[in-house]
């Protein structure tokens, strides 16, 4: 399970009220070796596409149900630890958690009768059958509800994948029932106001967590409370972590952009347009949309246009660079994050060049979608590191065993079916190359093919690159094999496949005998969330301003008081 601590204040950390601050700090304090987050509206999309499951616009989403939302998705995505932002962290994780949480989840048991457990405190692996049945159930709930006319729907909703799911119940059976009680023991009978000497033997200090309220009397907590014990006995000095991309050291940008562009490409390898895609999805996250295409291979340093800008241009470089030297290295007027990059200096020498390095180092440190283009400008004396490619931050999939059915065989040379066994079953044959150079169109059949597979694929056997990464970020099982080249053009894919191959196994076609053929998804969680950290923290050279919060979020009363 991943070290990670998620937790949510809509306002922002520094706006929330002293009892919530006590409690994020809790968190930090206890646990110094776990990377802890606190998200708020304006960061949340960041790590939680919500426009994917949920229009704020039409329905009436209350902060409540909407971290509801946000909790099961982060976990169902990244994993790690959920806290409420009002829970109170007593004892640090390492010390209980590993004894509970065995198989992949854990919840506090039975805080009423009619509710199996407490959401203000979950923890989870990514690829846990309960967390990824529980997303199900939230989404759908709120596919096409204006309103939600249950309090604890949320809960309700886990109770139900239970009754109706045999391999979530028994999942659930499993887990160690902790009840929710002893967390709430501050809470029972008003003794977080009473004097701490009156109350203090009614606690059992070995509770791991406290759930608390932000709602407190006008005056606050008292000193002396059972709650200013708790609040005040520890040391207050913070852990501070800030993340960075494998240690890397962001160079600030020489230019601040006012606005942006995005690559083209004129190729018919749908796999182009499916990184474009995935930096368009990621520039969205920050609020960033682009105004203009430059083709990668052909206008990168023309920039037609761009000499009548007075302000720089932002623009995300990635993917494989490049044909056509003679547009290359790109139009000064260009400010560029640099990440997913490949580069193929045999067909583009210039890449190597004096003018392409000093490029290069200005712009430092370089993210490289693989350990070939890492190696080469580390060669050169450019800071770099391995990124991987940005088409592995497509959101995971929610899984639909009951629509997610079909086999997809996805490669350029349909000589790969000679070599595939009959015991695969019926499959469905695709050819990632479209025949055409028309860019809008092919982008449109690219969306259109994440979108089918993400929808129907149970499984997908390829040789292209840019299906199996696309498949395993959404959490599609795959099964890859080296296309059928030989000579410099073999050499070449196991330069492309140099990332990949440390992320699955990659198979050389006269070896189906030894494949898996009923493989699990690959957990990319962790590497998922550092691509996506790696990419924001770049972005910071840019100077963006704040994403628009989400919203708007429905007034506490839209959610019926139980």
């Amino acid at each position: 399970m991943n070290r990670i601590i998620w937790t949510c204040w809509f306002q922002g950390r520094e706006a929330a009220p002293p009892l919530v601050k006590k409690c994020l700090a809790s968190w930090e304090r206890k646990n110094p070796t776990w990377a802890f987050r606190c998200l708020d509206a304006t960061s949340i999309e960041r790590y939680v596409p919500l426009g994917n499951y949920v229009d704020l616009d039409r329905q009436a989403l209350t902060a409540a149900s909407l971290s509801d939302i946000v909790r099961v998705l982060l976990l169902h995505e990244f994993g790690g630890v959920w806290v409420d932002a009002t829970v109170f962290c007593n004892r640090p994780l390492d010390e209980w958690l590993p004894s509970v949480n065995r198989d992949g989840f854990f919840a506090f048991a039975s805080p009423a009768p009619d509710r199996p457990l407490s959401s203000w405190f979950l923890s989870s692996a990514s690829d846990s059958y309960l967390i990824s049945s529980w997303a199900r159930r939230t989404i759908d709930y709120w596919s096409d509800r204006p309103a939600s006319d249950d309090y604890f729907w949320f809960h309700n909703l886990f109770r139900d994948v239970c009754e109706s799911d045999p391999q979530a119940a028994e999942e659930w059976s499993r887990v160690p029932k902790v009840s929710a009680h002893g967390p709430h023991a501050l809470q029972a009978a008003g003794r977080m106001f009473r004097p701490a000497e009156e109350v203090f033997d009614l606690i059992d200090w070995a509770t791991p967590v406290f759930k608390l309220t932000h709602r407190l009397p006008e005056d606050g907590w008292k000193a002396g409370s059972l709650l200013d014990y708790l609040l005040t006995r520890d040391d207050e000095r913070l852990v501070g972590r800030e993340l960075k991309p494998d240690g890397a050291h962001i160079t600030p940008g020489r230019t601040v952009p006012k606005s942006f562009a995005s690559l083209s490409v004129s190729t018919e390898n749908l796999g182009d347009h499916i990184q474009i895609i995935a930096g368009l999805r990621l520039l969205a996250r920050l609020g960033v949309e682009p105004a203009r295409f430059i083709d990668r291979d052909d206008e990168i340093r023309l920039a037609p246009g761009l000499d009548e800008e007075d302000d720089p241009v932002g623009i995300v470089l990635n993917g494989w660079f490049k044909t056509n030297g003679s547009e290359w290295p790109p139009h000064p007027r260009l400010a560029p994050l640099i990440i997913g990059f490949h580069m193929r200096p045999q067909q583009c020498p210039e890449l190597l060049s004096d003018a392409s390095m000093d490029f290069f180092r200005r712009y430092q440190p370089i993210g490289c979608r693989d350990v070939y283009t890492e190696n080469l400008l580390r060669s050169k004396g450019v800071e770099a590191f391995t990124s991987n490619c940005l088409s592995l931050t497509l959101p995971r999939r929610i899984a639909r065993p009951t629509t997610q059915t079909e086999v997809f065989v996805v490669s350029r040379d349909e000589r790969i079916r000679d070599h595939l066994p009959g015991s695969l079953g019926p499959y469905t044959f695709v050819n990632q190359y479209s025949g055409s150079h028309d860019f809008a169109a092919n982008i449109s059949l690219a969306e259109d093919l994440l979108e089918t597979y993400r929808s129907r694929a149970k499984l997908i056997v390829t040789t292209l690159l840019h299906c199996a990464l696309p498949a395993m970020a959404m959490g599609i099982p795959a099964v890859v094999f080296y296309p059928l080249n030989d000579g410099t053009a073999h050499a070449s894919d196991l330069e492309r496949f140099s990332s990949l191959d440390g992320l699955l196994p990659v198979h050389h076609l006269e070896e189906v005998t030894g494949v898996d053929w009923d493989p699990d998804p690959v957990d990319l969680s962790r590497l998922k969330l550092r691509i996506i950290d790696a990419f924001c923290e770049m972005a910071g050279r840019w100077k963006l301003a704040q994403p628009p919060p989400v919203g708007p979020i429905a007034a506490s009363s839209a959610l019926p008081v139980p």
